[in-house]
């Protein structure tokens, strides 16, 4: 039984890690697949190589049996780095000219998007040590994973409007998209207030941490979506629940960490 169990855990393991690869390989090139398709932008080739050092790295680590989580978190900040690049580059070369009539349409870069929680599960999950912090993780992928969906859904909002004209003017779409990347980017910062080594939470770190992402993602999306309900009259009741929750959990976590 126990042989048994040690395979199964193998299997899910490896076949995480396949998933995983996989997965982003997709995401790398279908967002690469975006400039080439419509303006036959040679910027295609800094979007493919802007996910080579995650990917690089991630190799060695795991075939060498070092791919623990504290090397986990750096792959994750390698990754968002990647990320962003590629949506950055995708917005700016095509942004204006998708067209709900191609195959690459909104409806599509969506969906790659949306693939990004999933490869935080299977980063984290997939940890050489993930055993050894069973409270850690499950933590992390909740919290993580509904923070990159709510950022996801922001630039949704943008990809919509492609597609229905609510009347929503560019200038604002660009800034939705930017506070998207720069809450993709806050997400390593999660994963940074955890002293792994010690077992214990860095308090400074988290504190500054839960203030930034109240006022960046919680308070700016919580405008943003309350401006999208009122002014162009776009249902987003249930993210806006969620930026208010959050933010009242923000301002109870800086209390908690002055206890």
């Amino acid at each position: 039984m126990a042989n048994c169990a040690r395979v199964i855990d193998k299997v899910f393991l490896w076949g995480g890690r396949a998933l995983f690869l996989a997965l982003m390989v997709t995401q790398c090139l279908f967002l690469a697949s975006y400039p080439a398709n419509y303006k036959n932008n040679s910027t295609w080739y800094l979007t493919s190589l802007s996910y080579a050092p995650p990917v690089f790295v991630w190799l060695i680590l795991i075939f060498s049996k070092k791919a623990e989580l504290r090397w986990i978190f750096w792959i994750w900040g390698m990754y968002v780095l990647g990320l962003v690049v590629s949506t950055a580059i995708v917005f700016t070369t095509v942004g204006d000219s998708l067209d709900k009539e191609r195959f690459l349409d909104p409806n599509v870069l969506k969906m790659v998007l949306c693939i990004t929680p999933l490869l935080l599960l299977l980063l984290l999950n997939t940890a050489e040590d993930v055993k050894d912090h069973k409270e850690l993780v499950p933590s992390l992928c909740f919290q993580m994973a509904v923070d990159l969906f709510d950022a996801v859904e922001i630039i949704d909002i943008v990809l919509e409007e492609r597609e229905h004209s609510y009347g929503i003017p560019k200038g604002f779409g660009h800034t939705m998209v930017v506070l998207a990347c720069i809450s993709f980017l806050l997400s390593p910062w999660q994963m940074a207030e955890n002293d792994l080594e010690k077992g214990k939470l860095r308090r400074r770190t988290a504190k500054w941490r839960y203030i930034v992402e109240m006022i960046v993602e919680n308070l700016a999306f919580l405008v943003i979506r309350l401006v999208i309900v009122i002014q162009y009259k776009k249902d987003e009741s249930i993210f806006i629940a969620k930026n208010g929750i959050a933010f009242v959990l923000g301002v109870m976590g800086i209390r908690n960490l002055k206890h």
